[in-house]
């Protein structure tokens, strides 16, 4: 029979392998492409030999499966686990009790939203409590870059998501293109909502509405939604703006917290301080 100094270090590196696991399956839910091991490895801090054998332990269980044309990704098992998980507790249900302050300070509309592959998509809202509010809804998808949401989801992504994000939009048709001269206003844009840890959608999605948001983020840093405050520009000034951000950046904090992230934490641009986008 083990002893229990034998079982002890059994356990940590069990934990250990877990938690690298987890970390690749957290690399892959937030890529909209299959991916090589080389790149988990690397996006999972994970050296390479281990991701290898973690991933055929996952294909093994049948969570991760290789893509035909190469890489790897999430199998159908996870994703049918996703829906009955997202049926039996939902995330806005989870989070809403953090939100309601938010929106009775505000007394304008709450939204949350994700990133859907390269686009926002509004996934929950709490209406304006002003009897003239700013009409969405709920499934409606948008241009990141343009959106308080997606500025924020963008920021709290690496710089080789925004690469990906700036590339796929050279390629795609109206109104998602993103034109030559709008490159470095992207990463400008990055910079600042860095810095500040909020976006601002200054009636750039739509004249006559204005939008806060910020990012809520899990293991790693990695963004997982974000949640923005949004009414018509004249109401819902620049100044009430900065007077809320310092509310939305400690409700987004807590919650960050909560999901296994640092809050405000935001990875930095690249160490050479390029980005070869152009």
């Amino acid at each position: 029979m083990p002893t229990s100094a034998m079982r002890e270090p059994q356990e940590i590196s069990a934990v250990l392998s877990a938690g690298k696991a987890l970390s690749i399956v957290e690399v892959l839910l937030q890529s909209p492409e299959p991916l090589s091991a080389r790149e988990i490895g690397e996006r999972s801090e994970v050296n390479r030999t281990t991701a290898h054998r973690l991933l055929n332990t996952l294909i093994l269980h049948g969570w991760v499966e290789r893509h035909p044309e190469g890489g790897y990704r999430l199998s159908v098992k996870f994703l049918a686990l996703a829906h009955v998980s997202s049926q039996v507790r939902g995330l806005f249900e989870e989070i809403r009790p953090a939100l309601a302050p938010l929106s009775e300070l505000s007394r304008e509309t709450v939204h949350v939203g994700v990133l859907d592959g390269f686009d926002i998509v509004h996934v929950d809202k709490i209406e304006s409590l002003e009897h003239v509010g700013v009409s969405s809804r709920i499934g409606t998808r948008g241009i990141a870059h343009r959106t308080s949401l997606g500025k924020a989801l963008l920021a709290a992504s690496d710089d080789d998501f925004i690469r990906a994000y700036i590339a796929q939009g050279r390629r795609r048709k109206s109104p998602y293109t993103i034109q030559s001269d709008e490159v470095e206003q992207i990463w400008d844009e990055v910079r600042v909502t860095r810095t500040r840890g909020y976006g601002l959608d200054d009636e750039e999605d739509s004249v006559g509405v204005r939008c806060l948001g910020a990012a809520v983020t899990g293991m790693g840093g990695a963004p997982i939604f974000a949640v923005s405050l949004t009414g018509p520009s004249p109401r819902f000034t620049r100044e009430v703006c900065e007077r809320l951000a310092p509310t939305l950046l400690v409700v987004t904090g807590d919650l960050s917290r909560r999901f296994g992230g640092a809050p405000g934490g935001v990875p930095g641009p690249d160490s050479d301080g390029r980005h070869d986008d152009n």
